[in-house]
């Protein structure tokens, strides 16, 4: 795997953990400013009712980019460990045989 890509793949997931921690801040504040500002119970539950909305989107989204990383990091450890695999095999073909007289001990 290239440097760049390393490099590509940790930015990627210190911004997913970034963004993660932004929207639960998010849902925490909104939560507790819904349940403080004054408003009769009707305009409330319609707040709680539009704010779940958003957040289930909100979740289904993170959701999304999550089962999107996984995938990516899924289909690199199938392709580093057909590489390790490969060139294990090519190790193993490109080695001769060490013949007896060399491996016996003097004594």
């Amino acid at each position: 795997m290239s440097e760049t890509r390393q490099i590509d793949r940790a930015s990627r997931g210190s911004g997913s953990s970034t963004a993660v921690g932004f929207v639960l801040g998010a849902l925490v504040g909104a939560g507790i400013a819904l349940l403080l500002a004054p408003a009769t119970g009707k305009e409330t539950r319609r707040r709680v009712a539009d704010a779940g909305r958003r957040w289930g989107g909100a979740a289904r989204n993170t959701f999304d980019h999550a089962r999107g990383t996984a995938n990516d990091l899924k289909q690199d450890a199938k392709a580093a460990l057909e590489a390790g695999r490969e060139a294990f095999e090519s190790g193993q073909r490109s080695r001769e045989p060490i013949p007896a007289s060399r491996t016996e001990v003097k004594g």
